[in-house]
């Protein structure tokens, strides 16, 4: 898998222990979700993680992005 393929358009920003991160592709959103996520791991959150799993094997990464963004919204660590 060659990452620079799936970047996003728009990174997405998120707030984890007072430092602002931005995500810029479906595998560090993984990533995320799967080792740093800082809250309870809802259905969004496996929503989020299942579609950008699917999006680093070729699935549309705005899904993704979407999924992404939402689950940071519910577990409040979304930054604008």
């Amino acid at each position: 898998m060659n990452d620079g393929m799936h970047q996003w358009a728009r990174p997405l920003s998120i707030t984890i222990d007072g430092h602002t991160h931005a995500v810029a592709s479906p595998a560090e959103a993984r990533n995320i979700l799967l080792l740093e996520w800082p809250a309870e791991r809802t259905d969004l959150h496996k929503k989020a993680s299942m579609s950008c799993l699917d999006a680093m094997e070729g699935a549309d990464p705005e899904v993704a992005w979407m999924a992404f963004m939402e689950a940071a919204i519910e577990a409040g660590i979304y930054a604008e």
